[in-house]
């Protein structure tokens, strides 16, 4: 899979557990394993340059996972919260790079 459509799929889950999040809805397990999944994939295809950022949204993308296992709704949505600020961060850090 091309690093474009790898974003996209990952934003697409991201999309669904925050609209989920936003009704007040613990998301559903099967959208936060895909978002894992692809987490997973984006820190393979991670360059060394963003590499740690990539692990720390990786860790926060499992965290968010067992959150949502255990019907944890707080730590859901400060793990949303805290994925959103990953992403931000990443986007501004590195695109600016070029």
């Amino acid at each position: 899979m091309d690093f474009h459509n790898l974003k996209r799929h990952l934003n697409t889950f991201f999309s669904a557990l925050q609209r989920s999040a936003d009704a007040g809805e613990l998301p559903q397990l099967s959208d936060a394993a895909s978002f894992v999944l692809f987490a997973e994939k984006m820190h393979m295809n991670a360059s060394d340059d963003w590499l740690p950022e990539a692990e720390d949204f990786l860790h926060l993308a499992r965290q968010l996972h067992s959150a949502i296992k255990h019907k944890k709704i707080q730590d859901t949505v400060l793990l949303m919260d805290a994925l959103q600020d990953a992403q931000e961060f990443c986007h501004r850090t590195y695109r600016e790079k070029g």
